[in-house]
């Protein structure tokens, strides 16, 4: 088997998309707030549609309440852990509203990070039973991934960070992808308990990015009734992503 043919498809599946999504948030030239209220809210319903119709329910089905459970604690601490190590110091020229959105794609980045591994798995142990099977599902997580990208790199355009700053943010999110295919392909099958545990923390963060981070914000950027809608248009949209996989 080749391990460096694996790790590199899944890090094309996985960051492709998520670059594609920094791409396009590098492209918003100067957003008004209420854009990027729509932006943020359109990236928490996506999210909540895939925590509830993709991610939760098949960490039930394969691993039972208990894991369930227990991933969703591990996700949940992991969040707070890694909003306790994020360099201060090395975000001090941030300051205000800039260091908030700073912090918020951080956050981000680290939840779509728990949630591509176990995708990496289903590529590479999809792939070695069916190549094509492999395949279908790594174009439609590439897919799925662009508006995913585009909440990670919208709170760091807003921040003023570089172009080739988010695009780089954006496209490493593919890593945890790679290693997920390499892990997948070798084992071929892993444990079932382990998916389960791996999708219920990832569940667990990007909830907690949703209804701490992104959805607040959007609030407090704009008070119409357009955040409402971005957040509707969101969730119908990760709805259909969701069941298309």
């Amino acid at each position: 088997m080749d391990i460096l043919y694996y790790f590199f498809a899944g890090f094309v599946i996985g960051g492709i998309g998520t670059c594609l999504g920094g791409i396009v948030s590098v492209f918003i030239k100067s957003p008004s707030d209420r854009a990027v209220s729509g932006l943020l809210s359109f990236a928490a319903g996506i999210m909540l549609a895939v925590i509830s119709f993709d991610l939760m329910p098949e960490a039930y089905e394969i691993g039972g309440f208990f894991i369930v459970t227990l991933g969703l604690a591990t996700g949940l601490i992991v969040v707070f852990l890694a909003e306790e190590m994020i360099p201060a110091k090395k975000l001090s020229r941030y300051t205000g509203r800039k260091l908030d959105y700073i912090k918020m794609s951080l956050i981000i980045f680290i939840s779509l990070s728990l949630h591509n591994f176990p995708e990496g798995v289903a590529v590479g142990s999809s792939s070695v039973y069916s190549e094509n099977l492999g395949i279908k599902i790594g174009i439609l997580i590439a897919a799925h991934n662009i508006p995913e990208g585009m909440s990670v790199g919208v709170p760091l355009v807003m921040a003023g960070a570089s172009p080739v700053f988010v695009v780089l943010l954006t496209m490493l999110t593919g890593l945890p992808t790679a290693f997920g295919a390499v892990l997948g392909a070798c084992l071929g099958e892993i444990s079932d308990y382990f998916i389960g545990f791996c999708l219920s923390a990832a569940a667990s963060s990007m909830l907690y990015v949703s209804a701490s981070q992104l959805i607040p914000e959007a609030n407090l950027l704009h008070k119409g009734k357009s955040s409402s809608i971005m957040l509707l248009a969101g969730f119908l949209c990760g709805c259909w992503l969701s069941y298309s996989v």
